[in-house]
């Protein structure tokens, strides 16, 4: 079923009939990644959205990327326009300013995923009107951007360095995904509260194949060869390229072997492709992963990385 959704143009769809009103807290989701792109965060939200909506009527803000949303019933999502700025793979949104105001004015808690424009400008409003403030700290951000970047990293990294500290010490709490972004964080004079949430990921989901054959042959994949594969974004900051590099001193002495890259198109592709295989963004990665024998994350800027407990999961060495 596709989920209530609401533009700028369109009039707000209640989730909630209003001959039955809602005894919930409104939770404001503010995010600058969200579906149908598919990355880490538009991941986390698309499995953690359904629980909360079983406490809290839930209303996202983020971008209006190309294509549908489906999986979040009972869910109010205001999609923003997308601008022309752009920091590596991510387009981000043009933000109005009122629309946004008027939404954490409404809410009773606002959640911010991400630093972009949705998330910082929602991070200044809620404090500024009150609002109970949370942040989940997906990445470590000044790292994040400056690597997506071709130039100018340095002085990027210092810029963010000291906006980060102004926007999360807005927040009452800050999580995080492990314990050893505490010192990061406090490192750069960011005091709020520290609630660390571990990830996880569904095992009766995420599971080995049946058949290794099998999954090789639905996917097109020769049987006979060793499929390295990864999953997610094809960012600069992925590092996809050593990837590449390896793969083809790889190939060179084991030409039973076959690149799986799988969520993006690659711009310029690399100089030879004989036995790499390229695969845009999916709705369901689990077939991807069962066709991999090895998975390798080359990313210069996880946290906790959800390909990697998802490809664990699925029996793969990673």
């Amino acid at each position: 079923m596709e989920s209530d959704v609401k533009t700028e143009e369109q009039p707000v769809i209640q989730a909630v009939p209003s001959s039955l009103p809602s005894k919930k807290k409104t939770l404001l989701i503010a995010t600058d990644c969200f579906l149908p792109r598919w990355d880490g965060v538009a991941r986390f939200l698309h499995e953690v959205v359904p629980h909360l909506t079983k406490h809290f009527d839930v209303v996202i803000a983020a971008p209006r990327f190309p294509g549908t949303i489906t999986g979040f019933e009972n869910t109010t999502i205001i999609r923003f326009p997308i601008g022309k700025t752009r920091i590596g793979d991510i387009n981000f949104a043009k933000v109005k300013r009122s629309t946004l105001i008027k939404l954490i004015r409404n809410s009773d808690i606002v959640w911010t995923q991400t630093i972009g424009p949705i998330g910082a400008l929602s991070m200044y409003y809620a404090k500024k009107q009150g609002k109970p403030l949370v942040s989940f700290v997906h990445s470590v951000e000044w790292f994040l951007f400056s690597k997506c970047l071709k130039r100018f990293k340095r002085i990027v990294e210092l810029t963010i360095r000291k906006t980060i500290p102004f926007l999360y010490n807005r927040c009452d709490v800050a999580i995080i995904p492990f314990d050893g972004m505490i010192p990061i964080l406090e490192e750069q004079g960011i005091t709020p509260k520290k609630e660390i949430v571990y990830l996880g990921v569904d095992a009766n989901r995420f599971r080995p194949a049946d058949s290794k054959i099998m999954a090789k042959e639905r996917l097109g994949l020769n049987t006979n060869d060793i499929v390295v594969g990864y999953l997610g974004r094809f960012g600069r900051e992925k590092d996809i390229g050593t990837l590449y590099e390896a793969f083809r001193k790889l190939h060179q002495d084991k030409p039973n072997t076959t690149l799986l890259l799988v969520g993006g198109k690659l711009d310029k592709p690399f100089e030879y492709m004989e036995g790499i295989k390229v695969v845009d963004s999916v709705d369901n990665p689990v077939p991807y992963y069962q066709a991999m024998d090895i998975y390798v994350l080359p990313s210069l800027t996880e946290t906790t990385s959800l390909t990697t407990m998802e490809a664990m999961s699925c029996g793969l060495p990673v």
